[in-house]
């Protein structure tokens, strides 16, 4: 079995059609040195499980550690897809449970796609070089942050956009291959524009509006006078909220205008109340 291919010749001037004639091939002396050759070889040097291709109970069971990465997301999916068509089943019903089988599940979540027009697409996956945010800053290397790489990126496709095409040179048309046209995929207009981006979420109106006359806020626009390096909503600064004479007048005037209820003495202030109302009177003391 494990010996080269030879070539029988019959000699056809032989009186008889039984007797035949061995004469080597041509090829054969150039084969002998050269075992990759010998399809039979080829095979015995395969691993075991790719050599048989046949069903076979003789095989031990593959272990988990020698599956590759596609062989391990294949049973997985058949796992999951198993599982669920049990629990279909479960619940009942004959018309749901025959509906419900792993190949028709597989198909509804099926994300590939597997056409003719998909086959004869050129697609060049390229990895980015990055870890998580956290990851990098404990690291001390912020350039390799997930958002740090994605702005690169960004950047540099802006600056591909903007290279003028390449396609003559000398008066002669430039070989494929050396050609350059610049994508018009407008990367500046699709990542860093905010034209999608509702005006009162950017002013932080949605947040604001509604909740100005809280004691909280109040207190929030304070903290933030005494710090003005932070970043303030524009919203309460159209308000006038960052404005200390302002913040004080809103202040005064809401405090005269509504002049705390007096509690009945017949009747026991709600616990809540009583808590918050006393909270106030020790802030405003201090």
């Amino acid at each position: 079995m494990l010996s080269y291919r030879k070539c029988l010749y019959i000699n056809r001037e032989l009186e008889s059609d039984t007797d035949v004639e061995f004469e080597p091939s041509d090829d054969d002396d150039d084969n002998e040195g050269d075992e990759s050759a010998n399809i039979h070889m080829q095979l015995l040097s395969k691993p075991e499980r790719e050599q048989v291709t046949w069903p076979s109970h003789y095989l031990q069971p593959e272990k988990e550690e020698d599956k590759t990465l596609i062989r391990k997301a294949d049973d997985l999916t058949d796992k999951i897809a198993t599982e669920f068509c049990k629990y279909m089943k479960e619940l009942g019903g004959n018309q749901q449970s025959q509906l419900f089988t792993p190949k028709a599940i597989k198909e509804l979540f099926q994300i590939e796609f597997d056409t003719h027009v998909a086959r004869g697409i050129s697609v060049v996956p390229k990895e980015l070089p990055c870890v998580e945010d956290r990851i990098a800053e404990m690291s001390g290397f912020p350039e390799k942050a997930k958002l740090a790489a994605l702005e690169r990126e960004i950047t540099r496709d802006i600056i591909a956009e903007k290279r003028p095409d390449k396609i003559l040179a000398f008066g002669k048309s430039l070989p494929l291959g050396d050609r350059w046209r610049a994508p018009k995929n407008d990367t500046k207009e699709l990542w860093r524009s905010a034209r999608h981006v509702p005006r009162d979420l950017v002013t932080l109106k949605t947040v604001w509006e509604g909740i100005t006359n809280l004691r909280s806020v109040k207190e929030y626009c304070r903290w933030m006078i005494d710090h003005p390096e932070h970043r303030r909503a524009p919203y309460l600064t159209s308000l006038g909220m960052f404005d200390p004479a302002v913040l004080e007048a809103r202040l005064t005037f809401e405090a005269s205008s509504s002049p705390p209820p007096q509690a009945s003495p017949d009747v026991a202030p709600a616990p809540i109340d009583d808590i918050r109302r006393r909270l106030s009177e020790l802030a405003d003391a201090n």
